[in-house]
């Protein structure tokens, strides 16, 4: 009766963990495979709102707005950018200390005067709110270029 006991044991405190964790790998490898096929015409909505921000910001030139935005991020530290499109951004930001890396991505709608910007951690469930500071950096900074 105790060696059942005992391998019940055994599989609640090594194996199920490492099974836990061989499944939210697995599913962050596939999830991030499957967002390099997804397409870029639109931003997709955050999956977890406690680590990720989504805005929309009207403009009066989406053109001027975007190339500033670009100019923006070349210019901000421990910011690089990863890929460009005639309507699309898309860069990387690292964390000072611990150095996680976080997702901005920025598409323009120039028919619409809008501006789309999404900012992601990559890891962890909350992010303690960086994501919505960078966003309203970004916003403020852009803002200011036009007083």
């Amino acid at each position: 009766m105790q060696n059942i006991s005992y391998k019940k044991l055994l599989f609640k405190i090594f194996i199920l963990p490492v099974l836990v964790i061989l499944v939210i790998f697995l599913n962050k490898k596939y999830a991030l495979a499957l967002d390099s096929l997804t397409d870029r015409n639109i931003l997709n909505s955050c999956s977890n709102p406690y680590n990720c921000v989504l805005e929309s910001w009207q403009v009066n030139d989406a053109n001027s707005s975007f190339i500033e935005l670009k100019d923006i991020l070349k210019n901000t530290p421990r910011i690089e950018i990863i890929d460009i499109q005639k309507d699309y951004i898309h860069a990387l930001a690292t964390s000072r200390i611990m150095k996680y890396v976080d997702d901005i991505e920025i598409k323009k709608f120039a028919e619409d005067n809008i501006l789309k910007v999404k900012s992601e951690s990559r890891n962890g469930f909350y992010d303690l709110g960086v994501n919505k500071r960078r966003v309203n950096t970004l916003h403020f900074r852009l803002i200011d270029i036009y007083k």
